[in-house]
């Protein structure tokens, strides 16, 4: 194996996906950053020489040096690409129908928390061992509900607090990209469409899931 890529958020939805794709090459080796690996049971059978589980809480910075050197023994001190798929999406920020005016101060704290600052800390976090590949990848999820123009388009989709988050993480991917991309680094936020997950809020089952090659494609006229 000569490639180590890390997924955050890797115990169910699209994160799993991920897992279950890019174990399909041989030469890859997948880090599976998750909450609780016992409680992983959708992961469990994925684990083995090619997945490694690794036990993190996203919204406890303080523990990211810690997580880092885990990473780094068990991806043999490199990190060829790093996928921030964690995220959370909850109150009128999980809700069609609920404008902004129905949120709450702590739904914006608990996303804000996730979505953007520990993706952002994270990624600061895990560098040096970027830095020590050839590759040098982040992909960062982000949304067509942090879209200005989407947002306009489908007023009827309100998702807040959430949509306001993946704004963010979207500026950000662009301030990562403007300050590394000189060093060889690539900084990639991808939207991977409305996919039928526990992320799709009250949209959940509505929508058809997406297969794991249009995971893998950046074709599809639905990834921006």
């Amino acid at each position: 194996m000569s490639r180590t890529i890390v997924v955050t958020g890797a115990a169910r939805g699209l994160g799993l996906e991920w897992v279950k794709q890019l174990t399909q090459d041989p030469q890859n080796l997948v880090i599976a950053v998750i909450r609780d690996p016992s409680k992983a049971t959708q992961l469990q059978p994925h684990l083995g020489p090619r997945v490694v589980a690794i036990k993190a809480d996203l919204g406890a910075f303080d523990s990211f040096p810690v997580v880092a050197e885990e990473i780094s023994k068990a991806g043999g001190g490199k990190i060829d690409v790093l996928i921030n798929n964690a995220g959370i999406m909850t109150g009128a920020g999980a809700s069609f129908d609920q404008g902004i005016s129905h949120s709450k101060p702590q739904e914006w704290d608990e996303q804000f928390r996730i979505n953007v600052t520990a993706q952002v800390f994270f990624t600061l976090a895990l560098l040096p061992l970027l830095s020590n590949s050839t590759e040098k990848k982040v992909v960062n999820l982000a949304s067509m509900l942090g879209d200005i123009k989407y947002s306009e388009e489908n007023p009827h989709l309100n998702f807040a607090s959430y949509s306001v988050t993946k704004a963010g993480i979207t500026m950000a991917n662009l301030k990562f990209h403007n300050e590394f991309k000189e060093r060889g680094f690539t900084f990639l936020a991808l939207n991977p469409g409305w996919a039928n997950t526990d992320l799709a809020g009250e949209g959940m089952g509505a929508y058809v899931s997406y297969s794991g090659a249009s995971l893998r494609s950046k074709k599809r006229s639905d990834i921006c």
